[in-house]
């Protein structure tokens, strides 16, 4: 049972940040632990496992190997109900069901709707007065208000320790809205203002018994204490968004990048919203509370009506059996409805042709340079894809990242896959795109981006180059990018060819190819190769960050 002794919030899950990660993370554990004991010895061998696979984001092995462990399966994995530690590791029928890989969307709602504080897995102090399940009031807010911002969450949201507190928090939003609206200082100061304020309040006991000492530091300074705070509030905020994200019931404003609900599921959150038991059910046991947890069918949503089903597919012009079961009406709703994305990507591909979305794709990019988009590695993701497609004249630009039924980005691509891969014929070019920045950089993309190289290179009979973009470019990538360019490695197909640009040189990048009208691929192929080839001859990885730099604004001359 986690101890939450401490807890003065509600709180998300943020490892892994993506909910979508946990997926192959489980299939390791019931694969090679099944029927076994969970304890240090298993935890130990399922991260080495988990380590050496190729999804694994990162080179670095932990210290505390079965903290690393519990820290990836005791939180969303248990806590959801996907899995079962004691007696012994198992799948639970939800837990198979995610593993079914159908339907991904619905399993992880019902599981995230069920998530309730207290619980049997959540010790908490009576004196906390929990009752909540935190994402289907999140849902509610989101509902209610319209729109919501990482920002409110963080500060205002993690309050909602008690489904009754609701009203007041959508009235202190409002507020602090109106608020906004008339400062006429610095916006950055007033949140910040405001966002202690609320800190001070929440953890008024704590600081008035001086108890500031946090795990990440023995600094136990009021500042430092706030601080730590304000972070974990963020990453809160972070982790709620990504999650309930993952249901496809929310999405994010295409102009303000707010969270709002998605457009194509409005009747089914009214649903939730009006039929979801908002207290949290009481349970005598432990193992009460596992059978509700575990039962698919505890908690019901709309799809689940046979009804509603049929409706949808109707409207959709598709035909089906009127007496099919529900389980093969809902595979035939989600065939038609992937079918219709695949629609939405291409009329998306025809919109970004001859630079008339140049101005929104540099916008995009300045938010998320600014920090003024809720999810910036997949908006990176998706439009550094979005610019590949714009240069046009390349025969195929697939962004494996994923997209909702409105046209949004949904989550970032796999980690056995490249980002994003174009095919121009004669070359392929593959797109890595990172947030990460300093070593974190390094540790988590180095080892990966070459993988995918490799990959895409040892099955290609064309010369394939990899663009690795980030908004800054760490110097440990950078000289491991330099070095492995210059050795024949039989993995990656020989010597890799890969060219990293920073954000603001990617954008001077395509910036030049709509002044100059780019129109001749087998240019930007000759481009790429003679940085490869500098790279070859150069005597170090600073000088030729430096003639990349150089090349840029003339690449098309």
């Amino acid at each position: 049972m986690a101890n939450l002794s401490k807890t003065r919030t509600v709180f998300a899950f943020t490892s892994p940040r993506t909910i979508e990660k946990i997926i192959p993370e489980i299939d390791i554990l019931i694969k090679s632990f099944n029927g076994q004991e969970w304890n240090t010895q298993t935890q130990i061998t399922f991260f080495k496992e988990l380590f050496a696979s190729e999804f694994y984001e990162g080179d670095k092995m932990p210290g505390n190997i079965s903290l690393a462990a519990r820290d990836r399966i005791t939180r969303a994995p248990k806590a959801l109900g996907f899995v079962d530690l004691k007696p012994k590791i198992s799948l639970t029928p939800v837990g198979a069901e995610l593993l079914s890989g159908k339907r991904t969307n619905e399993v992880i709602a019902k599981q995230l709707f069920k998530f309730q504080l207290p619980s049997p897995y959540h010790n908490i102090p009576g004196d906390r007065n929990f009752n909540v399940r935190p994402y289907l009031e999140l849902l509610r807010l989101v509902n209610d208000l319209g729109n919501l911002s990482k920002t409110e969450i963080a500060i205002f949201f993690v309050q909602v320790t008690n489904y009754t507190r609701f009203e007041s928090i959508v009235t202190s939003i409002k507020k602090f809205r109106e608020d906004s609206s008339k400062h006429k200082g610095n916006r950055k100061t007033f949140i910040e203002d405001c966002f202690t304020k609320e800190i001070l309040k929440i953890y008024k006991i704590d600081i008035e018994k001086s108890s500031l000492k946090t795990r990440q530091s023995g600094d136990i300074s009021i500042s430092k204490f706030v601080k730590t705070k304000k972070s974990n509030h963020i990453d809160y905020a972070d982790a709620f968004i990504r999650y309930l994200r993952a249901t496809q019931l929310i999405s994010f404003d295409k102009k303000s990048f707010r969270v709002i609900v998605a457009p194509s599921r409005r009747i089914e959150v009214d649903y939730i919203l009006k039929h979801v038991e908002r207290s949290a059910l009481k349970f005598k046991t432990e193992a009460d509370y596992k059978k509700y947890l575990f039962n698919p069918l505890s908690l019901l949503l709309l799809n689940d009506d046979g009804k509603y089903v049929e409706s949808k597919l109707t409207k959709l012009n598709i035909k089906f059996d009127s007496k099919a079961s529900l389980d093969s009406l809902k595979d035939l709703l989600e065939t038609s409805e992937k079918k219709i994305i695949s629609e939405v990507v291409q009329d998306t591909k025809i919109a970004l042709k001859n630079y008339k979305e140049y101005d929104d794709i540099i916008d995009v990019f300045e938010k998320i340079k600014n920090k003024e988009v809720p999810d910036p590695s997949l908006y990176l993701e998706w439009n550094i894809w979005r610019s590949l497609i714009m240069l046009n004249y390349a025969k195929d630009v697939t962004g494996n990242f994923s997209i909702d039924l409105d046209g949004v980005p949904l989550s970032t691509a796999l980690g056995n896959m490249p980002d994003i891969e174009a095919d121009y014929g004669n070359f392929k070019i593959i797109a890595e795109v990172t947030m990460s920045s300093g070593n974190k950089q390094f540790e988590m993309e180095g080892e990966s981006v070459a993988r995918h190289f490799g990959k895409i290179q040892n099955s290609s009979k064309t010369p394939v180059y990899c663009l690795f973009i980030a908004p800054k470019i760490s110097d440990g990538a950078l000289a491991h990018f330099f070095n492995l360019n210059k050795m024949n490695t039989k993995a990656y197909g020989g010597k890799t060819r890969i060219v990293p640009m920073n954000l603001s040189q990617f954008i001077a990048f395509i910036a030049i190819a709509k002044d100059k009208s780019f129109s001749n691929p087998t240019i930007l192929e000759a481009y790429l190769e003679s940085i490869i080839q500098k790279n070859l001859f150069v005597e170090d990885e600073v000088i030729w960050f430096q003639q990349i730099s150089s090349s840029i604004p003339i690449w098309l001359s």
